[in-house]
């Protein structure tokens, strides 16, 4: 019972002193050797380790444990002085290599905190480009339900969608430009990699886009069936929301097919320069060392007398 008391404490000792360190701390103690007991020699001499913890600190705190400790002094002995002398030998021995891997640790740390905010940065300009499509767009969900909680009267309801339907006109023509004129470059500047790699994003792109239309569209008729008994003014509106969804979807579909497909002949187009081009070196090559051949071996003329 004493043994497990004992062991209890020096274990519940070192846990509560390893509980406050961060994770370099547990890093750079794993391949640490501990004393015969089992214990960590940075716990025997009561260190509590930290990148700028110094081999002199080490001394000083050594020093003191050996006054503190010492057989000829009461409460000492000399089992406690020799594993004080042992830990303070292992942690000379190896002190320097606990403070580069912790400092290696901590670096790591420090990246992977910078990626992960980088990550999530990132996912937050996605869900932005998502809901807008890739351009710039004043109204936002959040503003499309400034009176959420009570119930908007059907012109309040009217005023909202047209002012969403007058701006998302103007989005769509915006992205049908920008598809457009990033096309023309790609083909001017003769890169076909970065014309799939626009047709990819740009698909995204729209697909998101159109999606986000159909979700603002839904919660808006929503909005219009829980109001209760419905009008012939309030159907109107919402077929006429569904049938502007389905025709910026069918829009934007086609002009996304007709400025791709435009794309891709420009890049069989380049292919075939390109392979023409090379036919054309090839061949001028192979006449140029046809040439270069026949003026070497030319037999000449003999001089008669």
């Amino acid at each position: 019972m004493l043994r497990f008391k004992t062991t209890l404490t020096l274990f519940t000792r070192g846990a509560s002193r390893f509980a406050g360190h961060r994770k370099e701390f547990m890093a750079a103690f794993r391949e640490l050797p501990t004393t015969p007991s089992g214990r960590n020699p940075y716990d025997v001499l009561e260190i509590d380790v930290t990148p700028s913890t110094s081999l002199e600190d080490v001394s000083k705190q050594f020093r003191s444990l050996v006054v503190k400790y010492h057989p000829d002094k009461p409460g000492g002995s000399t089992e406690k002085m020799s594993e004080i002398n042992l830990a303070y030998t292992i942690v000379k021995e190896n002190h320097d290599k606990v403070l580069s891997k912790m400092a290696e640790v901590e670096s790591s740390i420090k990246a992977n905190s910078v990626y992960r905010q980088h990550k999530h940065e990132r996912a937050i300009r996605d869900e932005e480009l998502r809901r807008s499509g890739g351009v710039h767009r004043r109204n936002s969900r959040a503003a499309q339900q400034p009176s959420y909680g009570r119930t908007r009267s059907l012109k309040e309801i009217e005023l909202q969608w047209e002012k969403y339907r007058e701006e998302t006109e103007v989005s769509m023509k915006s992205m049908c430009k920008r598809y457009e004129i990033a096309i023309e470059m790609g083909k001017f500047l003769r890169q076909s990699a970065n014309l799939n790699e626009i047709s990819a994003r740009e698909r995204w792109l729209r697909k998101s886009f159109i999606k986000n239309i159909w979700e603002d569209v839904h919660e808006l008729r929503g909005e219009l069936l829980r109001r209760g008994a419905r009008s012939a003014q309030q159907s109107e509106l919402a077929e006429s929301m569904v049938s502007f969804a389905s025709v910026t979807q069918r829009k934007l579909n086609e002009d996304f097919q007709r400025l791709t497909q435009q794309s891709v002949q420009g890049q069989s187009r380049m292919f075939v320069e390109r392979v023409l081009v090379v036919m054309c070196f090839s061949i001028l090559l192979v006449n140029l060392w046809k040439s270069f051949f026949r003026w070497c071996f030319k037999p000449t003329s003999k001089i008669h007398t």
